[in-house]
């Protein structure tokens, strides 16, 4: 296998370093399909990184039929930093930031070598996320609606034998997943914690579902249970509500609680306590995340909430 100019044989395990990206490769003894597992887009959504530095500890090249490789941290900055979504290098997003730019800033360049270096490997890519420190979160993947009817209904027949609450029918194309789907490469966000923590809980259940992963594209085959979870729902309509103007934010509902057309979910508030933005449901749904903060800027994300 190669990554870049970096060749890693038959059997062996490789970290390496391409540009601005940094992960460890495993190369199969067997022939197989590739997998590309990212975490850290954002610094502050642990479960994702924990896991997949578990995973390069807990992998054995010997014993796959094919590759997989892992970048812990793509977002050395905001991790290092312990700031919420964005690099502190140059303040952008990195899950806003595609296609990427050879002469951009960090964040863009950052982009450009995980399509240069990762995308063209990649039979499958699953990136990591994690409730922000600012977010409330339940366990959900999102997964491809805008990248044609054959990628939906693929990786959304794999993201329906995972464990999480929903996967959530997505028409985002600038993120690292979305935009590989674009590309016509097979990919999935997969979300699990919340509020910059992570628990053991989480971490293993998360990693539990990597292996099933890992047994459906065929890299690896220790009977894990890849039957579809029946009580998963499928998101097709989903509402992400954002701030109309700085200031406090006061939700009023919880991740995965039901709600009812109409019923309030929460207000923004100015300083003085005078109401600025009331947010409704438009329509029956379950509450898929929102907003921990109490003070919030313009556009931020107050809440998301979907319906079958």
């Amino acid at each position: 296998m190669k990554i870049g100019d970096i060749l890693i044989n038959e059997g062996e395990k490789k970290k390496f370093t391409l540009g601005n990206i940094s992960g460890t490769a495993f190369c199969g003894r067997n022939t197989g399909k590739t997998l590309v597992i990212t975490a850290g887009v954002h610094g502050g959504e642990y479960v994702g990184i924990e896991t997949a530095l578990r995973l390069i500890k807990e992998l054995e090249a010997e014993k796959l039929s094919g590759n997989v490789i892992i970048c812990p941290v793509l977002n050395t900055d905001g991790f290092y930093d312990g700031v919420k979504q964005i690099s502190t290098s140059d303040y952008k997003n990195l899950n806003r930031e595609f296609p990427g730019d050879e002469k951009g800033t960090s964040t863009q360049r950052l982009a450009f070598d995980i399509e240069k270096y990762l995308y063209p490997t990649a039979d499958f890519i699953v990136d990591l996320h994690g409730g922000d420190i600012n977010e409330n979160l339940i366990p959900l993947i999102f997964f491809p609606y805008g990248s044609g009817e054959d990628m939906k209904n693929y990786v959304g027949d794999i993201a329906s034998r995972m464990s999480v609450n929903f996967r959530v029918g997505s028409y985002a194309s600038n993120g690292l997943y979305s935009y590989a789907t674009k590309k016509n490469i097979p990919a999935m966000l997969y979300e699990r914690g919340a509020h910059g923590i992570w628990s053991e809980e989480d971490v293993l259940a998360e990693k539990k579902d990597l292996y099933k992963l890992m047994e459906l594209l065929g890299i690896i085959k220790e009977g894990h249970d890849i039957s579809i979870n029946k009580k998963q729902k499928e998101i097709a309509r989903a509402e992400y509500v954002e701030a109309e103007c700085d200031g406090l934010w006061y939700p009023y509902v919880k991740q995965g609680q039901r709600v009812k057309k109409g019923e309030l979910l929460g207000v923004l508030k100015n300083i003085e306590g005078e109401k600025l933005q009331e947010v409704a449901a438009k329509f029956d749904a379950d509450i898929l995340y929102y907003t921990l903060s109490l003070g919030v800027r313009k556009k931020d994300t107050l809440t998301a909430y979907g319906t079958e």
